[in-house]
């Protein structure tokens, strides 16, 4: 194993996933440059919450195809096994909100099982 992959990720069971399938920076860094700031502020934001990971495509190409990953950026948040909400491109939204209320609404869930 090369101990620059951030390979293998360990995250409690309780925080759910952010993963960022991003462009690879040789095609886009200015894009590739937007969205790492982006994760870093959405992962100092809901860090008790959500693990962010970014996916960058030359380099996780296995996990886009797990994923159907086809255009950049995707956002997928997911718990526990879950697929909790997807986003194809940039939100329209706000995208901190937009999270906030699918890990709201999987916690709901949750404890009516």
């Amino acid at each position: 194993m090369n101990f620059k992959d951030p390979y293998p990720v360990q995250t409690p069971a309780r925080l759910a996933v952010l993963l960022l399938f991003m462009p690879s920076e040789r095609t886009d860094r200015v894009q590739q440059a937007q969205l790492r700031t982006l994760a870093d502020l959405l992962q100092h934001q809901l860090s008790r919450q959500v693990q962010v990971l970014r996916m960058d495509e030359l380099a996780h190409q296995d996990v886009f195809r797990s994923f159907d990953i086809t255009q950049t950026p995707s956002f997928v948040l997911v718990q526990r096994g879950v697929e909790l909400w997807r986003q194809v491109g940039m939100p329209q939204e706000d995208l901190l909100a937009l999270l906030s209320e699918r890990l709201f609404a999987a916690s709901a869930q949750t404890f009516k099982a």
